[in-house]
């Protein structure tokens, strides 16, 4: 393991730590929150580093803080320091025969609403010294974490995947007409779009799945004005699906429950190409994973398998 220009491992872990939340932050006030480090002492901490390294690390806004050339080099060494570091300590846990460190995943947000919760509390129970760091965001975004390595493992679509980034196993996830049990479609065995935009639609934004599939259409619909609501908040739309206030465009992943107790009803788009889309949990082709990521993905495997079955069984129904 290299630390290099920071010296002895054990006493200057916490700085690099210190150092990459800063610069994923962009803000030394939302840093020390997130690393729980007074103000003051962190901002002396990164003062100190520039110092030590004879050239500032960040540029200075009103707005906040943005890493210089020299910063962007400087967090890439960072980084790959700290992932080795936490190799380091998790084949010592594997030594004395025990799993332990970290695991950071980013996912799907309907996956923060069944699977993640029930996956990470049993996981925990039989690896008491494994914990999570989880993050909820696009598909894309996704990607772009893990492969900066600012996340370990992804649970997202399987679209248009980069070349630096693996599947590690995945699930056939529809994309799919949701509607509430006494709404009109839901009599029918599957349904068009032009079908899906006499009625009103509840849309979500920054969704690139849904955009890329219907977004001539969605352009249409904003000109006669049958969007309801669209919001980034997945939360905010179910209880707006299951009045029957209007159509959503949903995989099943977040309305299982619902679907489980036949409140929501899914339909299957006719002619859509993203039938068989799929889930996935994906990794770094580059970078070596942790004995308890490696667990957690192997674990994570069998699990997502299992809850995808689960769900075709209900949409079948």
């Amino acid at each position: 393991m290299n630390l290099g220009i920071f010296g002895g491992p054990f006493v200057h872990a916490s700085i690099l730590r210190y150092f990459i939340e800063v610069a994923r932050s962009g803000s030394i006030r939302k840093a020390s929150d997130e690393v729980h480090v007074a103000t003051s002492a962190l901002s002396r901490q990164i003062r100190k580093l520039e110092d030590e390294l004879g050239t500032p690390l960040f540029e200075r806004f009103s707005d906040g803080l943005r890493l210089t050339a020299a910063g962007k080099v400087v967090l890439k060494h960072a980084k790959e320091t700290m992932h080795q570091y936490e190799i380091m300590k998790s084949d010592l846990g594997d030594l004395q025969g025990k799993r332990t460190g970290r695991v950071n995943i980013a996912c799907l947000d309907s996956l923060t609403v069944q699977f993640l919760p029930e996956f990470v509390a049993a996981f925990h129970n039989k690896n008491p010294a494994v914990d999570f760091r989880i993050r909820a965001d696009n598909y894309n975004n996704i990607f772009q974490f893990v492969a900066d390595g600012d996340c370990d493992v992804g649970v997202t679509f399987d679209l248009a995947r980069p070349h630096d980034i693996k599947l590690v196993h995945g699930v056939r996830m529809p994309l799919m007409v949701m509607v509430a049990r006494h709404h009109p479609l839901a009599r029918q065995k599957s349904a068009t779009l032009q079908e899906c935009v006499q009625f009103k639609l509840l849309l979500q934004l920054d969704n690139e799945v849904m955009s890329s599939m219907i977004a001539v259409e969605l352009a249409s619909l904003d000109r006669v004005g049958r969007t309801f609501v669209a919001t980034n908040n997945q939360m905010m739309l179910k209880p707006l699906i299951l009045s029957g206030e209007g159509v959503a465009f949903f995989t099943p992943l977040g309305l299982l429950e619902e679907l489980k107790a036949g409140d929501v009803v899914a339909l299957p788009i006719d002619g859509s190409r993203l039938q068989n889309m799929e889930v996935g949990i994906v990794t770094s082709r580059h970078r070596p994973l942790t004995h308890a990521t490696e667990a957690v993905v192997e674990a994570m495997s069998i699990e997502l398998e299992k809850f995808g079955q689960q769900i075709q069984e209900v949409v079948r129904r």
